[in-house]
């Protein structure tokens, strides 16, 4: 009994000890499978750490490009200086406006085109503005698309973030090996199609037969963005810039959808307003990237306007004078009264004797004053011809009302010596932002940039306008007849005038000349009174 005692203890001792070492291996595996899965937790976290550290400074760098894309600058062509910055050069920010002056050069033309007024040298002028603006284009172009600079400014801000989560070589870069494999159209694109653009404009400075596409903002109309648009047959794209818009990150979806590759406008190298980024990270684990996208803006506002140009209001007098039917003589007279004025000397009169005519003219300017008066010196519509006046002037400040203009002609003395009048903007901004419209003699002070013996007019000239025919009033005539059988005849004077129209497109500067030209008649009949 005692033996068999013995031996059931020692096997239960054996199963006893069996069962511990089973769980000890149980609780070893255990243990090294939680410290596995801590580890793997934790290189988890330090991988996804990573990602979010990249991502984010890869967005940080693709900001950092839309906000200072802007910088990238190339100079103005000698006709677009009026819309360059303050250095003479144009970048994303202000070449809408380099477009836009462009595009009203060539809507005038078309203009003349449509009222029989176009002049030789018109078409060409459209073709040269057209081909400056292209140029200017396609060289900013080349900057704001090149993966160079697009680097340098990702570099600026990714280059000094680091995956600290990662190990190895941690710092950010902008990702080349992509570049290698996409066009560099690919990291461009131009989205908010139909939006409205940074130019601000009225759709009555317009010429009537050109139509612009549109986008009211608030109270103002701005044009359409990445919206063809034609005048003189040619097409015309602006950039879309979104009123009061920070530069922002977009989705790649969208980026995507409106890439230059994807969807191209016009002839390709229109300006982008949203550009790509990739960024990589080369760590121990293996590398990380990221894709970011962000639209440009440089909430700055212009005005379709081409700063530097005017229109000139110019008087002609004209004194013609006849002899029983057939004009003897053509003079001209100044603005002002002259008392007596001989325009024939010893004209044979087929009833015998000869004659001798003299005229008081120039009374049509005899009250003096403001060039209002003067413009107005003979009753008519003057209003109509000062419409096409304003809308040249409206080519300028697009604001500018027809109560101002006729309150600036009051304001303006009227000088008898001068024939020509200038209408012209000062600027006071260094990017001839803020136009002041003034008027000045042409002998009087005019700014220095203001040429008045610019290249020829694109348009001719043509009559839109006629003042009321006045008979004997302001102007008259006398005679006095030798050697015939009565010593004055019948004599009469007819006043008229017409507003002679001569437009210009603005490529040299001149957006028109309006002239007042008066015209005397005199008229001797040879029959006694």
């Amino acid at each position: 009994m005692t033996v068999r005692t013995t031996n059931n203890k020692t096997r239960l001792s054996r199963r006893q000890r069996t069962a511990s070492g089973a769980s000890l291996i149980l609780v070893i595996f255990c243990a090294l499978g939680l410290v596995a899965l801590v580890v793997g937790v934790f290189q988890l976290y330090r991988i996804m750490g990573g990602s979010r550290e990249v991502r984010n400074a890869v967005d940080a760098g693709a900001l950092n490009l839309s906000k200072r894309i802007f910088e990238l600058r190339v100079p103005a062509d000698s006709n677009y200086n009026d819309v360059a910055d303050s250095n003479g050069q144009v970048g994303m920010s202000n070449i809408n406006r380099v477009w836009g002056k462009a595009y009203l050069i060539n809507a005038n033309i078309q203009q003349m085109q449509a009222d029989g007024q176009l002049g030789p040298n018109g078409l060409g002028n459209g073709d040269t503005a057209y081909q400056a603006a292209q140029n200017i284009n396609d060289q900013l172009f080349q900057e704001v698309s090149c993966r160079t600079k697009h680097s340098d400014f990702f570099n600026q801000v990714a280059g000094f973030k680091q995956a600290t989560l990662l190990s190895g070589d941690t710092t950010v870069s902008k990702d080349t090996h992509k570049g290698n494999q996409e066009s560099p159209m690919a990291t461009i694109a131009m989205v908010d199609r139909g939006d409205e653009s940074n130019i601000v404009f009225n759709p009555n400075q317009l010429p009537k037969m050109v139509k612009a596409s549109s986008v009211q903002h608030g109270n103002k109309d701005y044009l359409s963005g990445y919206t063809p648009m034609q005048a003189n047959n040619k097409n015309f794209s602006f950039t879309s810039f979104h009123v009061g818009e920070m530069p922002h990150l977009i989705s790649q979806d969208t980026f995507d959808k409106n890439r230059a590759d994807h969807a191209p406008i016009g002839n390709g190298t229109v300006i982008p307003n949203a550009f790509k980024i990739d960024g990589t990270v080369e760590a121990t684990q293996g590398s990380l990237g990221a894709v970011a996208c962000a639209v440009a803006n440089p909430q700055r506002q212009y005005s379709l306007a081409i700063p530097h140009s005017y229109v000139v209001v110019n008087f002609h007098n004209t004194a013609k004078w006849f002899v029983e039917g057939k004009q003897v003589n053509q003079t001209n007279y100044g603005n002002k009264p002259e008392p007596s004025k001989q325009g024939v000397k010893k004209k044979q009169l087929t009833t015998g004797g000869f004659l001798d005519g003299f005229a008081s003219l120039g009374n049509e300017y005899s009250s003096g004053g403001s060039l209002w008066q003067m413009y107005n010196a003979l009753p008519g519509d003057h209003m109509t011809p000062l419409q096409k006046i304003l809308q040249r002037v409206q080519e300028i400040d697009p604001n500018y009302t027809i109560t101002q203009l006729q309150g600036l002609m009051q304001k303006t003395n009227f000088d008898p010596t001068v024939s020509a009048y200038f209408i012209f903007p000062v600027y006071h901004s260094p990017d001839q932002t803020d136009p002041q419209i003034q008027i000045a003699a042409a002998n009087g002070s005019l700014p220095g940039w203001l040429s008045k013996n610019g290249p020829p007019l694109d348009g001719i000239q043509m009559s839109i306008g006629d003042e009321t025919m006045t008979k004997d009033a302001p102007n008259t005539c006398t005679d006095y007849i030798t050697g015939g059988p009565f010593t004055s005849d019948k004599h009469y004077t007819q006043v008229s005038g017409k507003f002679l129209w001569t437009p210009g497109s603005g490529y040299g500067q001149c957006l028109g000349v309006m002239q007042m030209a008066r015209l005397t008649e005199i008229y001797f009949t040879g029959q006694p009174n």
